[in-house]
């Protein structure tokens, strides 16, 4: 089955002041910083065997996350790593059962499609992409 749960893959976690929260979530929780997407005010953290994603929803590279309504919500969506590394079966698997795809990215190691539960929340279904070597 092309949509096989491996695992959460990453929690998006909206901030307002990302040194105070790296400060909390690397000093207090331990984790680790992965990577720096600062065109996105984004830092992943190493959360044991998942992550962390962090937006600073205060800078204007993060504003493509800040919620409608202040204080409106401060989870952006809920990342679920697939076992199958083959984007197109998981994309036809969707469109066969009449799931839309509101955005799809694809990164370097992985291709991304962000669906809407019935309840409207955000789950992206990640398909990490087998490399060679």
């Amino acid at each position: 089955m092309p949509l096989a749960i491996a695992r959460i893959d990453h929690v998006l976690v909206l901030v307002e002041g990302l040194t105070e929260a790296l400060e909390f979530y690397e000093s207090t929780l331990g984790c680790t910083v992965e990577t720096r997407l600062p065109r996105y005010a984004m830092v992943e953290l190493r959360a044991g065997e998942s992550h962390i994603d962090l937006v600073d929803v205060a800078s204007p590279e993060g504003a493509w996350a800040r919620p409608e309504v202040a204080g409106g919500r401060n989870v952006d969506h809920i990342a679920l790593r697939l076992a199958s590394h083959d984007p197109q079966a998981a994309k036809s698997y969707l469109e066969a059962r009449g799931v839309a795809i509101v955005e799809e990215r694809t990164e370097p190691h992985s291709t991304s499609y962000y669906v809407k539960d019935p309840s409207g929340n955000t789950i992206e279904l990640l398909v990490t992409l087998q490399t060679s070597g």
